[in-house]
């Protein structure tokens, strides 16, 4: 955890100016030592490290703090022209690279980070962030400070909820960026720096994702063999200590790939102390015996969470995190895959996430290929999808074929996935733009011949959504191979069939997984699912999620119709059609809301008995 603040009109900042949010920190970090540095109109405040990593840190000049992890540690000590010796940390480095090259060099540094630095020549301070938002870095304005911090709960929020973003989260569509749930509170975007020079501040990309073009052709062979090299270094540069790296496996081909190669890297020695698996073993959701067959494959460990659920009252309650995140209510689940990871010395946590934002693919690039008149190969493209999805033909083709080519008012109903909850008030959904928003997602307003990688951008522009999914994330230090910069944009690059073919996504990834994954793994087509959880959770914690919706919070800040969303959550506990991701977005976020105004009772049942 830190923070740093900055008076714009130059006056010195003294601790007394602090102590709110000095207290804070206390309060949060518990016994661990805090070091502040003070000079003239900035100051910083942070714990002595983060996993090994210190927090402050200064290079000639320049004073900064934040949590930084390079990838290119070396690239950059070379460019800064320095002797890079071990006890240096990564921090140093970005800032000798920094005070070298200036912030030109902000677009070279690959890994995951969030830092601010003081420039006392130049009178400016600049805050910046990797591009997937791995680490978190928000700020504050008060009359007289600008403050940033780590954490949103030590910069003294009014918590006002912005309903701008409220809106965003009720349909899924939560992009982030500037914007958080507090009207007051702004984010250093992803991929972006903040500059502050006296009062004027800009925000300035460093990385942008939407600068990188596709390739038309490309060589099949050596387009998986630099994936494979590419995926190999991302995995070896987020090993920690062996004895303390551990790794999720769902028995996905995402996470299976990283725990098989983190294991391929050991040349026979083991790099991962253990494996983690959550385990449903309601309809659809068992995934074992493809976990299982990596877990023998490679002799590992292997930690199972069984059949948790939404809302399950454990020992410790929901927690109050930051933000609200879509899958909030499985907080007791994700504690318990905490405290495994912890309580057998694990310290660093490997994540499958990452891959499915840019490439599992979308079938938008059949519009795209209509749209240069290439019909032939849409239309056996179509089919080759119809038959492995077994849908209609007709259907796809009226989605990806007739409606993107109709005149805006004559375009036909919205599909489900673009269709506004009935459960969001109408004027609300026409103030914040739902329908926009909806229509939108994944690149559905793009124009036909580019819209294929308009929803690639549109999924890997929500990525940082989930990476901070995890209520518990702050107690490990999880790391996301998939994430790995190079690799993102070598795949960016590739063509839509190196990416995506009839009823195979992520064919780059597949391939370069022969030898290395459980063939039945490597070719599976289908991927285990937790609606039937959710449904049953809304069953089993039905009296706790009653009692919650009787005044929900968002209906007093005017976000929902408060009778549809009970209607929509009854209709899912008799099993019928609802669209889940909306309705959970609206649970999750009314959740988190209670938990903060102390206004959440777990366990219903237990309190009345206890009664």
């Amino acid at each position: 955890m830190y923070l740093c603040a900055f008076r714009p009109d130059g006056a010195p900042i003294d601790r007394n100016d602090l102590l709110a949010h000095i207290g804070q920190m206390r309060a949060a970090v518990g016994d661990v030592q805090l070091n502040a540095t003070l000079t003239g109109p900035f100051a910083a405040v942070a714990r002595e490290t983060r996993d090994g990593r210190p927090l402050l840190g200064r290079w000639n000049r320049l004073l900064g703090v934040g949590d930084v992890r390079l990838d290119n540690r070396q690239e950059i000590a070379r460019l800064a022209g320095m002797t890079l010796y071990p006890s240096i940390s990564d921090l140093e480095v970005a800032l000798a690279g920094i005070d070298a090259l200036g912030e030109g060099l902000l677009g070279r540094l690959i890994g995951d980070f969030a830092f601010a630095y003081w420039n006392p020549n130049a009178c400016k301070l600049v805050a910046v962030r990797d591009g997937f938002g791995v680490r978190p870095l928000y700020l504050r304005a008060t009359p007289d400070m600008l403050i940033l911090a780590s954490q949103i709960g030590v910069l003294g929020s009014r918590e006002e909820v912005d309903l701008a973003y409220a809106a965003r989260f009720l349909t899924g569509m939560a992009k982030p960026g500037a914007e958080t749930i507090w009207a007051d509170v702004r984010a250093v975007p992803p991929g972006a720096c903040v500059v502050q020079r006296g009062t004027v501040r800009t925000v300035q990309r460093h990385w942008n994702p939407a600068d990188i073009t596709p390739l038309d052709r490309l060589d099949e062979g050596a387009a998986v063999e630099r994936f494979a090299a590419l995926f190999r270094d991302a995995v070896s540069l987020r090993l920690g200590n062996p004895a303390s790296t551990w790794a999720q496996l769902s028995g996905g081909v995402d996470s299976s790939s990283v725990v098989a190669t983190a294991s391929l890297l050991g040349h026979g020695e083991p790099m991962l102390a253990g494996t983690v698996t959550l385990v449903d073993t309601l309809t659809g959701g068992d995934e074992r015996d493809y976990s299982d067959a990596v877990v023998k494959q490679y002799g590992l460990r292997n930690e199972q969470i069984c059949d948790y659920w939404a809302w399950q009252h454990d020992a410790g309650g929901p927690p109050r995190t930051d933000t609200p995140t879509p899958l909030y209510p499985f907080f007791a689940r994700d504690r318990r895959v905490v405290d495994a990871v912890r309580n057998a010395g694990g310290r660093v946590l490997l994540s499958g996430f990452g891959s499915d934002h840019y490439l599992f693919g979308n079938l938008h690039y059949i519009t795209d290929l209509a749209a240069k008149r290439r019909y032939n190969v849409a239309i056996r493209e179509l089919a080759g999808w119809s038959i492995a999805t077994r849908q209609s033909f007709w259907s796809m083709a009226r989605e990806y074929l007739v409606a993107p080519f109709l005149p805006a008012a004559r375009a036909s109903d919205p599909t489900d996935a673009e269709r506004v909850p009935g459960w969001i008030d109408p004027a609300f959904a026409r103030q914040h733009h739902v329908p926009q928003l909806l229509a939108g997602a994944r690149g559905g307003m793009a124009r036909p011949g580019h819209r294929f990688q308009a929803g690639v951008l549109a999924d890997l522009a929500h990525a940082p959504m989930w990476v901070h999914g995890w209520p518990f994330e702050g107690e490990l230090d999880v790391r996301y191979p998939f994430l790995h910069r190079p690799l993102v944009e070598a795949a960016l690059t590739l063509p839509v069939a190196l990416r995506i073919r009839p009823g195979v996504h992520k064919w780059v990834l597949r391939e370069a997984m022969r030898g290395v994954l459980p063939e039945r793994l490597r070719t599976r087509r289908s991927k285990g699912s937790i609606d039937a959880r959710i449904v049953w959770s809304l069953q089993h914690e039905k009296a706790a999620i009653d009692r919650m919706l009787r005044d929900p919070i968002l209906a007093q800040l005017g976000c929902i119709r408060p009778d549809a969303l009970r209607q929509a959550v009854d209709q899912a506990r008799r099993g019928l059609p609802v669209h889940l991701v909306h309705l959970m977005s609206a649970l999750a976020l009314e959740t988190w809301l209670a938990v903060r105004a102390g206004r959440w009772v777990g366990d219903v049942r237990e309190t009345q008995t206890a009664a």
